[in-house]
């Protein structure tokens, strides 16, 4: 299974939303990279020490879901079972504490987010 088709999988209302099917790839809906300390930009806002992982979620993303359901994210990506702690460092950009490997992060950033698709699809 290739990526677009992984993704059609996983999170169809989403990409439904955006609504460009050249977006093929996970990194234009969830970036996911280790969070080090090199990197000091980052490293001011989601302390290494305390976070292990930092996600960004790309514009693209909070128009398809909508600003309030966007602003729902913070809470519900602290619902994810696997996630030990999740911080909401800037409104797309999370610090967030786990053992899982970056494709399994991003993974269950996208069900979280797709689960937000399916509510703007519904109206609720």
């Amino acid at each position: 299974m290739d990526e677009k088709e992984r993704l059609n999988a996983l999170c169809p209302t989403l990409l439904k939303r955006v609504g460009d099917e050249d977006l093929d790839e996970r990194r234009f809906f969830v970036v996911v990279d280790p969070n080090v300390e090199e990197e000091a930009d980052e490293a001011e806002v989601v302390d290494p020490t305390e976070y292990n992982w930092m996600a960004y979620i790309p514009d693209r993303v909070r128009e398809a879901v909508g600003e309030e359901r966007f602003g729902k994210l913070p809470g519900l990506l602290r619902e994810v079972e696997e996630f030990a702690d999740v911080l909401d460092a800037e409104e797309d950009l999370f610090g967030i504490r786990c053992d899982l490997d970056e494709e399994a992060i991003a993974e269950r950033i996208l069900e979280v987010l797709e689960r937000l698709a399916l509510e703007a699809e519904e109206g609720a």
